[in-house]
């Protein structure tokens, strides 16, 4: 990823907030300046900003600075974690049927 997709990205986030230059550079512990800079691609945030950011925010760091389609980090719902939990310890052929059972639902019933 180049410098500059990393800093339009930093500036989609903040823009999706609402926030001005100087406000969301005060939520992330740097000038207003810096976050010029991080933003126009000419500087490259540390990477305790980009915790920082995508603590606060809820940002992907895929996304961020992968080029990743998840933006917003969800959090897992108790009845996931037990799914994931129960799928772990499933034989290789069930965890198949599982995934093929899952596919039929979703065509089915496709939010």
């Amino acid at each position: 990823m180049s410098v500059k997709t990393l800093g339009k990205r930093v500036k989609f986030v903040r823009k999706q907030h609402n926030m001005t230059q100087v406000n969301f550079a005060k939520s992330l512990g740097i000038s207003q300046a810096n976050l010029s800079e991080i933003e126009s691609g000419k500087s490259i945030p540390s990477i305790e900003i980009l915790v920082s950011l995508v603590t606060q925010y809820k940002v992907d760091m895929h996304w961020l600075i992968l080029s990743e389609e998840i933006l917003y980090t969800k959090e897992i719902q108790k009845d996931e974690v037990e799914l994931i939990s129960t799928y772990r310890q499933l034989q290789d052929i069930a965890k198949e049927e599982v995934i093929d059972y899952i596919k039929l639902k979703l065509l089915r019933f496709k939010k």
